[in-house]
């Protein structure tokens, strides 16, 4: 399948009230994977010149969807991500350590723990849309949180097994019977190239 097909799934049927419609999951853009700087530890790697603009292109497409609440990984990549896209929304930066990056020997099942406890928060929140700014594992979490495991992942296999290209950003709201989910954006070649 090509990235942009939706995917609905049903997560918790029935007649609950959630505040939460919109949620948008926003991988880091590209980090540099040459500083030596261990990855999955903090602070983790800062972006690269080509991982910068592709931050602010994923700021410019975020413009105008009425994301209320911008949360961040404190990872490096991540904040300089959503130091790019801040200001295109006008919002400060909410950091939240349940979006940081799987550390070395954690399993999925508790990444998935983690980040669900946060979605129940906002979910219990007068919030209706807001942004995530975190990391492959953390995203790929949420996504299979929301769709009871019933996600199909593997046609969004990007750099490193991600389920996201850098910068990417899955798009998801509540519907009736569910959350629907797409792959909404991903940066262009043109924010990849060093002109």
């Amino acid at each position: 399948m090509p990235w942009g097909v939706r995917y609905h799934y049903v997560k918790n049927p029935g007649f609950t009230k959630h505040m939460l419609q919109e949620l948008y999951l926003v991988r880091h853009a590209a980090p540099d994977r040459t500083t030596g700087v261990p990855y999955h530890t903090p602070p983790g790697p800062p972006l690269t010149a080509i991982g910068v603009r592709e931050a602010h292109a994923a700021g410019a497409w975020l413009v105008g969807r009425g994301i209320e609440q911008l949360f961040c990984s404190p990872f490096t990549r991540t904040r300089q991500t959503a130091e790019a896209i801040a200001p295109a929304l006008a919002l400060p930066i909410t950091f939240a350590e349940t979006l940081r990056e799987g550390a070395p020997g954690e399993k999925m099942d508790q990444i998935r723990a983690r980040t669900s406890e946060l979605l129940t928060q906002i979910d219990d929140s007068p919030l209706r849309c807001v942004a995530l700014v975190s990391h492959g594992a953390p995203i790929r979490s949420l996504l299979e949180y929301t769709t009871d495991m019933r996600i199909d992942l593997r046609p969004h296999t990007y750099d490193n097994g991600n389920c996201a290209p850098t910068a990417g950003v899955w798009y998801g709201r509540r519907a009736s019977n569910g959350w629907v989910w797409e792959l909404a954006f991903r940066p262009t070649q043109k924010a990849n190239s060093t002109s």
